[in-house]
Parts: structure tokens; sequence; C-alpha cells
């Protein structure tokens, strides 16, 4: 097998796309297969192995795929980098809500503390909605416009 060369920037973004549908899917039947083995086998050895099992196949597709097709690990580690973002941005957003929720209900009553605070946190997540569909636009429109 050799590597993958891209002629096109369609054909990179094709693959990163790909690498960035790969990691939920390689993940989730991951754990999906390890709980069902589970309930077959309740033994001390297979727990450990379980909690090894998802690193090592995270590491061998990375590998292969920065060997193989390079754009497809690009994507692949690009799932885990939004992620992480993610999960940053909404615990941020949670703890701001309760903060001004908290300190808010000191002085309005509780029905509406948590009105506030439900209007906070979907004000918030439609920000951070709006905030991710202009990046994937962006990221698209960095492709259709040096594209040659």
């Amino acid at each position: 097998m050799k590597r993958k060369v891209y002629v096109t920037k369609r054909e990179r973004m094709i693959d990163q796309i790909l690498g960035f549908l790969a990691f939920p899917l390689v993940n989730v039947s991951l754990g999906i297969a390890l709980w069902i083995i589970a309930q077959m086998i309740s033994s001390s050895w297979w727990f450990e192995l379980s909690s090894a099992l998802p690193w090592l196949v995270n590491t061998v597709v990375i590998v292969l795929a920065f060997l193989l097709r390079p754009q497809l690990g690009v994507g692949y580690i690009t799932f885990i980098a939004v992620a992480i973002v993610l999960v940053t941005l909404l615990g941020v957003l949670f703890l701001a809500a309760c903060f001004v929720t908290f300190f808010s209900a000191l002085v309005i009553a509780d029905q509406q503390a948590k009105a506030l605070f439900v209007v906070l946190m979907l004000g918030g997540l439609v920000v951070l909605g709006a905030l991710a569909i202009y990046v994937f636009l962006y990221w698209v429109r960095s492709f259709k416009n040096n594209s040659q």
C-alpha cells in the first residue's frame, strides 16, 4: 500500500470529512462491541483489556491514516479537537448561566430564576450553534477559493 497523493482540493476535503466522521463511527462501534462482550465475560482481565483497547484502536487508526491517507488523519484528529472545544465552551456557558441565575435568585423569585437559567442556556446554545455554522462555512469556502 502506498500513500495517497491528493490531486485536487476537493479530494483533500472529502478525506477530511471522512476522517471527521470516522472517529465517532470507530469509537461508537468499539464501545458497543466492548459492552456486548462485557455482558458475556465478567473477569478482571477483561476490564483491564477493555480499558486499553480504545487507546490501542485509535492509535492504530491514526497512525495508519497518517501513513496512507494523511487528510483522513487530519479529519480524525479534528474531531477530537472540536469535541474538546465544544465541551469546554458548553462548560463555560453552563457555569456562567449558573452564576447569573444564582445571584439573580437572591433578588427575583425561584420560578423566574429557573426561567432565566433556561433563557441563558438556550441563548448561549444558539450563539454556539451560529458560531459552529460560521466556522464550517468558512472552512468550506476556503476550499472553494483555493481550488485551482
